[in-house]
């Protein structure tokens, strides 16, 4: 009898394994089919079940853009990108661009830095589909500025997308991610599968508390800083490419001017300026000299601002018309 249960065991072990194994496999199918068909990094559809008309509240978008946009930009194969920081995401609808531009594509990222266009430009490259790029630069980019942790340079490699799609299907806080929109978010506002981001109006609390958290210390001008543009420019030929300076409003000047900004700033215009001729590209330098100076800091949005850094969609119409791409008029 003992012998005969002993000859028993490694079967039963290897019953249990197999269930196990096979309960595994199960789980890990649910939890793919879920995630695919809820598509909480909006990577895999055109609509998911929690977006409506195109447009939804992300979380996931708010934090983690920088994983997320590069794969819808691999994945929609647009023939124009609008490359530049949360200015482009919240200022530059590709509605507002013409038809003629194809399907375009807001690649704005939170507080992006120079050192990240190469890998920007290099992804562009890599899908094969952009023909057209407008990169819009702001000051901040070419700064000491402390800069939150760059696109991952795989992004531009088709194998690192693959396994960046495996990343997103299959990471710890898969399950978390399925339970849908919460109330904390890190900014209002809806996201477009195109990267563009409706942002409602701010109050006067919030956009004082923006104001006051501008650290123009640490906007110390970087020229060396540049490169990254140069470099970027040379993964980029052969395709049509515009350089613009967001516009700034007199909110935003006057204090990096009081704080001792105002040569750098200064400086830096000229040497895109230069950049641009040497390189006999479209360049367009909206710093100053626009008609949208109605921004009082100490109040709530304005007409034309959704606070001191960021411009409205109206001013981004503006923009495109001025470089040739705008819709209408």
């Amino acid at each position: 009898m003992r012998f005969a249960a002993a000859l028993s065991r490694p079967a039963n072990v290897r019953g249990f394994a197999t269930c196990f194994a096979a309960t595994v496999v199960l789980a890990v199918g649910l939890l793919t089919a879920l995630t695919l068909w809820r598509d909480p990094y909006w990577v895999f559809r055109d609509t998911p079940p929690w977006t409506r008309d195109g447009a939804g509240a992300s979380r996931l978008l708010d934090v983690e853009m920088r994983l997320i946009k590069p794969l819808q930009i691999a994945r929609l194969k647009p023939q124009a990108l609008l490359i530049g920081s949360s200015v482009v995401y919240r200022g530059l609808d590709p509605r507002d661009v013409t038809a003629a531009a194809g399907q375009v594509y807001n690649a704005g990222f939170y507080a992006l830095m120079a050192r990240e266009l190469p890998t920007l430009a290099a992804l562009a490259v890599d899908v094969g589909s952009v023909t057209r790029v407008v990169i819009e630069l702001d000051y901040f980019m070419f700064t000491a500025w402390p800069p939150p942790p760059p696109i991952d340079r795989k992004l531009a490699t088709a194998s690192g997308r693959r396994e960046a799609l495996a990343s997103v299907v299959l990471n710890p806080e898969t399950i978390d991610n399925l339970r849908g929109p919460r109330p904390l978010r890190t900014e209002p506002g809806l996201w477009h599968r195109d990267g563009y981001k409706a942002t409602p109006d701010f109050d006067a609390g919030l956009v004082s508390r923006i104001t006051r958290e501008q650290n123009i210390a640490a906007m110390a001008y970087r020229p060396g800083d540049l490169a990254y543009l140069d470099r970027a420019l040379d993964l980029l030929k052969g395709r049509e490419v515009t350089l613009v300076l967001s516009p700034m409003s007199a909110a935003q000047r006057g204090p990096v001017e009081a704080g001792g900004r105002g040569q750098e700033l200064a400086s830096w215009r000229r040497d895109i300026a230069a950049l641009a001729a040497r390189r006999a590209l479209p360049f367009h330098d909206f710093v100053s000299g626009h008609p949208f100076e109605d921004f009082d800091p100490g109040k709530a949005s304005s007409r034309y601002w959704l606070d001191t850094l960021h411009f409205k969609p109206e001013v981004g119409r503006w923009l495109l018309g001025q470089i040739g791409l705008g819709r209408l008029p």
